[in-house]
């Protein structure tokens, strides 16, 4: 029997269910606000890296661009070979091999990357060594790679990352079904109107409206979001365990459907130019990703995955005979032959990150994404707001404000360290992330020592403003493409990420002048409601 607790203790109790829950709604905040900026995720990258080669980097020439790089290798690394582009256009080709890693002691992979001209064929760079440990080799942008893992893990090591995002999305699937159950006048709240003489109604009602319109799309983020952090840290493993006494690989290679057929005669390899057209006539679509198992032998097999069609909602995915090139047979993302479960989980990721219908899709995540933050930070603030007559619930809604603000400036500063580092010839892999760190110790800061919510915001506000409206002269500065360069090389996504960084920084200096007017008030600003 459980004790009954006096007034006292029930206050402190409360105290720390009120603090733990505002903390959760906290961490799922920068889960939102991270995965609507992982949305732009391929943007970003051609954005960071100053452009992509224009064409099909994987379908001109192919054949003779790799083939005298694959002829070198030793036997060893024939088993896998990965070839696929990077963010800026070129060709990456990776052979690898299964090796124990004296770091961990555990299995890993070891191999050779390298990154070739897109256009001649010329060998830009070859490293060697255990694949987990070389992040900056395989030519990505080290800031898309950075808001993706933030977004995926919260940068906490695997796989405690996974499962602690994976429970935010179950408690987001969670408050959308609620919220479904709370709405009574679900349909009134649609289109509910502002009413500017009732300051804290009015603050109401946009929760209300943002949260009624982003309903669905909270249960589909958690589902689809839960399921894939859940699948990489426990689902995988546990099936591994139960099911193949802990070989991941050897299971992989089964959802994958992996031939089993050894034949080591030693047979020269298929043209990949002709495999290539022909999975790009098939598929409609440009190819993303060549894998070659056992290359140069007679069971050698390759495939080939697309991108996703116009008009499609998933990547199309054939095999070929490696020996003489002839189509096999198109492959389900998991198992052996077509399947409903194998289709939806082939679904989830374009679900979760919004690219099953290229841009339109996009900018409809990036809207419903924003929403969400809003609604995370409008609760969050409203439910404090009611308790700010206490000392510790008013030291709460200032965490919140300095997360709300805090949280952007960070991912606004590794933009700097990632192109001051790249500028500077650094480290950008080792800088993008430090660099979000000090811009979180300095947004921290001003809310430790200010006196007042008001001039807090409106200081977040400035040096969010003047950090977008000087981020496209710093990129430009650190060598980037300059907007004629841009122009005339087609380089839209650079221009009009610049633009779009400038138009908001220009909105944040007029709202923030607006503010300012006689009779003005914080509160109903809202770029400080949602934070």
């Amino acid at each position: 029997m459980i004790k009954s607790l006096n007034q006292a203790q029930m206050k402190r109790l409360y105290a720390v269910h009120g603090w733990s829950g505002v903390v959760l709604g906290l961490l799922l905040y920068a889960v939102v606000l991270t995965g609507t900026l992982a949305v732009l995720s391929h943007e970003i990258a051609v954005w960071s890296v100053g452009g992509r080669s224009s064409g099909e980097v994987l379908l001109d020439g192919l054949d003779g661009k790799v083939r005298p790089y694959l002829d070198r290798l030793s036997k060893g690394y024939l088993t896998q070979i990965g070839i696929g582009t990077t963010d800026r256009g070129d060709i990456r080709v990776v052979p690898r091999v299964n090796a124990p890693n004296p770091k961990t002691g555990e299995p890993d992979e070891y191999g050779i990357v390298f990154i070739l001209d897109g256009r001649t064929g010329e060998l830009r760079q070859r490293r060697e060594g255990f694949l987990s440990e070389s992040a900056g080799w395989f030519g990505g942008s080290a800031l898309k790679e950075f808001i993706i893992d933030l977004h995926v893990r919260l940068h906490a090591p695997a796989p405690w990352g996974y499962v602690l995002t994976g429970a935010l999305g179950l408690a987001m699937m969670l408050a959308g079904v609620t919220g479904l159950l709370m709405h009574r006048r679900l349909v009134k709240d649609l289109f509910v109107p502002d009413r500017p003489g009732e300051r804290l109604v009015s603050y109401r009602d946009r929760h209300a409206l943002a949260s009624t319109w982003s309903l669905p799309f909270a249960f589909l983020l958690g589902f689809t979001g839960s399921f894939l952090s859940f699948a990489i840290s426990v689902g995988i493993p546990l099936m591994a365990i139960i099911a193949f006494s802990g070989d991941q690989q050897g299971m992989m290679k089964a959802l994958r459907g992996m031939p089993g057929t050894v034949d080591e005669t030693r047979v020269e390899t298929g043209n990949l130019d002709r495999i290539i057209a022909d999975a790009r006539e098939r598929a409609g679509a440009p190819i993303r990703d060549v894998w070659i198992s056992n290359y140069a032998r007679a069971d050698a097999d390759i495939r080939v995955f697309s991108t996703v069609p116009e008009g499609g909602l998933l990547d199309r995915r054939f095999r070929y005979h490696g020996a003489t090139g002839a189509f096999l047979e198109e492959k389900p993302v998991i198992g052996t032959g077509p399947s409903i479960g194998g289709a939806l989980v082939g679904l989830l990721p374009a679900l979760h990150f919004g690219y099953f219908a290229d841009l339109m899709s996009k900018f409809v995540w990036l809207g419903l994404g924003g929403a969400m933050a809003y609604v995370v930070m409008s609760g969050l603030k409203l439910w404090v707001r009611r308790r700010q007559q206490g000392p510790s619930w008013r030291h709460l809604g200032r965490a919140i404000v300095v997360v709300g603000y805090g949280l952007p400036i960070g991912i606004l500063s590794s933009a700097y360290g990632f192109f001051v580092s790249v500028g500077s010839g650094a480290d950008e892999y080792w800088w993008t992330p430090a660099s979000f760190i000090i811009g979180l110790v300095f947004a921290v800061m001003p809310g430790v020592v200010a006196r007042a919510d008001d001039g807090l915001r409106r200081l977040y506000r400035l040096c969010l403003a003047a950090g977008l409206l000087l981020l496209p002269v710093t990129r430009m500065t650190m060598g980037g493409l300059d907007w004629v360069e841009a122009a005339v090389t087609g380089q839209l996504t650079v221009l009009l990420v610049d633009i779009a960084l400038l138009m908001v920084g220009a909105f944040l200096i007029v709202w923030d002048r607006s503010l300012r007017r006689p009779g003005a008030s914080e509160f109903e600003d809202p770029v400080t409601d949602t934070a």
